[in-house]
């Protein structure tokens, strides 16, 4: 007699093949000398087409890696990023933008794939060398510029005081987990320090405000990764999770916190936090329906729908969730390449098939 299949058995055969045609729409994206290319836009200093490259190339390259991609297959992408490092040290948004910590960040996450290969120990050393020069020890975190002698951008980014420079925990979540996913101990105490800004800066509901993020959603998952990965007091964690079940949509997705409708980016992110938070023996309903609803918005090609999800504040908001349209400098910026967005749900799916695989033991 043939068993009759489990229901969370259909559940991850849906999600295997859902990843499976992500991952091939994240491959042909790849230019031919190795680059993602997304967040294309008319930047105001300048007025000059901007389309970023670098950040974007090491966080897709980074979720391709945790996907299991062939690390040959990777390597030219990998290459890319170290022949076009800025001279100064350090990626940056584009080729044309100065140097920042998100994006090195995520080049150091990239590389920290290949941290056991022989050879790229000290690529891997430098890259968190140059992230190291953001961290502001006053703040305890890292902030996205550094203020500059020779103003850059016409000096949007770069002048003291421009909110460009402060210290933002979107960005000190994100520097925190790539400094321990490159296995230096001597970058222990530093990440516990990002950890402990983390903690005394949730607020009650559970959530974490983000600076260049339009929601809550993004800062509140890698918040909320890093905590878990130092392990201590899983409260904070359980925090978020419950603010994002209050904030789940009827349908089964998430917005991004603040009113927004559902979209894959956020709702990804809001599953990749509900996993840190024992998964679906504690959230199996949310889950379930969470993952049912990206894979209905799955489309054809196999990439997911964009929306506005990044915002450059004006230099002198510095709460910008404060005023959310007032403190714009542009428009809230959409991949519309979806290169960000897909490999952001790439991330989740594959978080949740390595703990349904492990029988929810620990964490993605």
């Amino acid at each position: 007699m043939q068993a009759i299949p489990r229901h969370e058995d259909a559940l991850e055969n849906a999600v295997t093949e859902a990843l499976a045609r992500a991952v091939r729409f994240l491959e042909g994206a790849r230019t031919a000398d190795g680059r993602w290319l997304d967040f294309r836009f008319r930047f105001v200093v300048g007025d000059r087409d901007v389309i970023s490259s670098q950040w974007v190339t090491a966080y897709a390259g980074q979720t391709l890696a945790q996907a299991g991609a062939d690390p040959a297959w990777l390597a030219p992408s990998r290459d890319w990023l170290m022949s076009h490092c800025h001279p100064g040290g350090g990626w940056g948004f584009s080729l044309a933008t100065p140097a920042d910590a998100d994006s090195t960040a995520n080049v150091v996450r990239f590389l920290s794939h290949w941290r056991d290969v022989p050879g790229w120990e000290a690529a891997l050393g430098e890259a968190c060398t140059q992230l190291l020069r953001y961290w502001d020890e006053p703040g305890s975190g890292f902030r996205t510029y550094r203020p500059a002698e020779r103003p850059s951008l016409n000096g949007w980014a770069s002048y003291p005081g421009s909110s460009w420079c402060d210290v933002h925990l979107c960005v000190t979540a994100l520097a925190g987990e790539a400094l321990h996913a490159s296995g230096d101990p001597r970058h222990r105490p530093v990440v516990e320090a990002c950890a402990r800004l983390l903690r005394d800066s949730q607020s009650s509901e559970g959530f974490w405000e983000a600076y260049w993020w339009h929601g809550r959603t993004y800062t509140t998952a890698h918040a909320a990764r890093l905590l878990s990965l130092l392990g201590g007091d899983p409260e904070p964690v359980a925090r978020a999770a419950r603010w994002l079940l209050g904030a789940r949509q009827p349908g089964g997705g998430w917005g991004n916190g603040t009113g927004s409708e559902a979209a894959a980016f956020h709702t990804a992110l809001a599953l990749s936090t509900l996993l840190l938070d024992g998964g679906r023996p504690r959230h199996g309903a949310a889950l379930d329906a969470g993952l049912h609803w990206l894979l209905r918005a799955q489309q054809p090609d196999g990439g997911w729908a964009s929306v506005p999800i990044m915002r450059m504040p004006r230099p002198e908001h510095h709460a910008p969730w404060e005023d959310p349209e007032g403190c714009l400098l542009l428009p809230v910026l959409t991949d519309r390449n979806r290169l960000f967005t897909t490999a952001t749900v790439v991330s989740a799916l594959v978080d949740f098939l390595a703990a349904s695989r492990s029988g929810w033991r620990g964490n993605p």
